[in-house]
């Protein structure tokens, strides 16, 4: 719930941000108005570029969805009149959540591939289908869009039609249950951009909350793309610990007292080799979640394969090491169930019989800066240096 809640504090700060501003542009000029215009589609094309050079085709296509329904919404509803601008606004109501849903259940395929381009034919197809109705069906299909299926007075409230309501409504459900199955910026900045293209459809007839409810669903996207790419640089996707690279960084960062502790699973290669490397992964998260609890002030890392590196800014190595020694016992306590893999046929042994269990124990070194060690990289290789000394003395302890 709380990384639900972390996930949507842009999403909501750009909607109420969006709320504040629209009403003050009505003091634009008539100049700033049309130059304004263009705002959403240069935010759009930024995106686009940044999904293009970081293969993000849900947030490439649903951007490509909200930049269509702005481009209509502004430059073509306005120009046509009587019934076939009712059908294309109604139609539009209906495409924009539709899309948005689709290309948020799709898995990343690329944008200029074979996947890639039927998604770019479902939207053409739909351009051309609602031109096509437009001019030969128009009554027929302002008919079908309008039909009330319940009862008028409960849809009273809204401008929108039935049909578009249980359409939008469906979409807001199914937004909702996958951020909360699955959160992740993503998924988020689209349930957002939902949210706010709600909102510009609402106010289809004010140019300016068109433009400023745009720009805001677009830029939740620009967002989630910049986290993302932060995500895959300094993110672990396994354990969901920082990384390598992380972790360098924060040492640079290391002055005065710290400690470093190296951390590593012990016989891991022989566990892989008899469970398989699936139940290896499993055993890399439970580790993870069981430091990431360290107390003493410490930071846990991914250092690489089976290794974790913990920080301790401003502690020195007996402030370390009851923490250090509580989360091996943890670890060694912990009971961990699997089914035995057959590496050599490559078969799971007892598929249907209970579980095993496995004992995980980790081996910890400890170091922390001295006159002789000034330097973090320094003691981390005496951290380094004290985890061989407690794989050679039996394992499942922590020396210094």
């Amino acid at each position: 719930m709380l990384r639900v809640f972390l996930l949507l504090i842009i999403p909501v700060s750009l909607l109420a941000l969006g709320f504040m501003i629209y009403p003050e542009m009505t003091a634009l000029s008539a100049a700033q108005m049309r130059l304004a215009r263009f705002l959403p589609g240069v935010i759009a094309l930024i995106t686009l570029m940044l999904a293009l050079r970081f293969n993000r085709s849900r947030t490439f296509f649903s951007v490509l969805t909200l930049s269509l329904a702005y481009v209509i919404l502004i430059w073509t509803v306005p120009w046509l009149k009587g019934i076939k601008a009712v059908v294309v606004y109604q139609a539009l109501c209906v495409a924009v959540p539709f899309n948005l849903l689709v290309f948020s259940l799709l898995k990343e395929r690329g944008m200029f591939t074979w996947w890639g381009s039927t998604r770019f034919a479902l939207l053409a197809l739909q351009i051309v289908l609602v031109a096509g109705l437009m001019r030969w069906y128009p009554a027929e299909t302002k008919y079908y869009l309008d039909y009330p299926l319940v009862d008028q007075q409960w849809s009273a409230w809204s401008k929108f039609t039935q049909p578009v309501l249980v359409m939008m409504v469906l979409t807001l459900l199914i937004l909702n249950g996958r951020l909360f199955a699955k959160p992740d910026a993503q998924t988020s900045a689209l349930f957002g951009a939902f949210i706010a293209a709600v909102v510009m459809l609402h106010f289809k007839d004010q140019a300016t909350a068109s433009i400023v409810f745009a720009s805001a669903a677009i830029l939740m996207l620009v967002v989630a793309v910049i986290q993302d790419s932060y995500s895959m640089a300094y993110i672990d996707q396994l354990t969901d610990l920082p990384g390598r690279r992380a972790l360098n960084e924060r040492m640079l960062k290391l002055g005065g007292s710290f400690s470093i502790a190296m951390l590593d699973v012990d016989h891991f290669k022989k566990f892989n080799d008899r469970y398989g490397h699936d139940a290896g992964d499993e055993v890399l998260r439970m580790v993870a979640s069981r430091i990431k609890q360290v107390g003493a002030g410490g930071k846990a890392f991914r250092y690489g394969g089976e290794e974790f590196s913990i920080l301790f800014p401003g502690k020195m190595m007996p402030d370390v090491l009851e923490s250090l020694n509580t989360i091996r016992q943890r670890i060694a306590n912990a009971r961990f169930d699997l089914r035995r893999t057959d590496r050599r046929h490559k078969r799971k042994v007892g598929k249907k019989g209970p579980k095993q269990a496995a004992r995980v124990t980790i081996s910890v070194g400890v170091a922390n800066r001295c006159e002789r060690t000034p330097s973090a990289w320094e003691v981390l290789k005496l951290a380094d240096k004290a985890l061989y000394r407690a794989k050679k003395q039996g394992r499942n302890r922590v020396c210094k």
